[in-house]
């Protein structure tokens, strides 16, 4: 897969770098855009996606963009848990043992990026591939099992636990988060100035998972 996003960024950055620039166009229209669509690792584990973006030119074919979205995802996890909590009543205190299964992790994504879009052609139907990098702010929330309390007794101290319910719960990445995204789409001219745009987009989340997006909304 990293080979494969390396030879697309590749033929990217080669159309670009291809295109002799055309000064007296330049910034000479902007577009916006709004599409929704799902984010998905797969099927069984995908999200909403939203996407507001602006536009302007380069030249005839190429244009700068600048975009902020929303989307959700889901990491599959399956990690059993043997823990413990603590709880005082009636000035009692007691080391409750748990048990249950982290079945997945919800993460609530917003990205904030740059990039660059090629048209190949322009007319009824405008295909073209884009590049776009950012930052992903995002929160998460863990979907769990039924929390089984007591499954191992309750112990006046923590030295009386049995040893595999002594652990906290595995540490969850709350990393800063990058994105790199790479995607191919086409525009079909419904009007003179609206356009109907749909798109796939692979994307690398560092510290996050690596999704895909399928998108469909109007540019004008």
């Amino acid at each position: 897969m990293k080979k494969l996003i390396i030879l697309l960024l590749s033929i990217n950055f080669s159309n670009i770098l291809s295109q002799e620039l055309d000064k007296s166009k330049i910034f000479s229209s902007f577009n916006f855009g709004i599409l929704g669509g799902i984010n998905f690792k797969s099927i069984q584990y995908s999200g909403p996606s939203l996407t507001i973006e602006g536009k302007t030119n380069i030249n005839s074919n190429l244009n700068i963009k600048f975009s902020i979205g929303y989307s959700t995802t889901f990491k599959k996890d399956e990690t059993n848990i043997k823990t413990y909590s603590f709880s005082n009543i009636d000035n009692i205190g007691k080391f409750s043992t748990l048990e249950y299964t982290r079945e997945k992790i919800e993460y609530h994504i917003i990205p904030i990026s740059v990039g660059v879009e090629y048209f190949f052609k322009r007319g009824q139907f405008s295909p073209y591939s884009f590049l776009e990098m950012g930052y992903n702010s995002y929160s998460f929330k863990i979907h769990t099992s039924i929390i089984h309390n007591g499954i191992a007794g309750l112990f006046d101290t923590f030295d009386d636990l049995p040893t595999e319910f002594k652990n906290r719960p595995p540490v969850i990445s709350e990393d800063g988060s990058y994105r790199i995204g790479i995607g191919i789409g086409t525009n079909y001219k419904i009007s003179s100035g609206i356009n109907l745009d749909v798109r796939y987009l692979f994307q690398y989340n560092k510290s996050l998972i690596n999704t895909q997006q399928i998108l469909m909304g109007i540019s004008f």
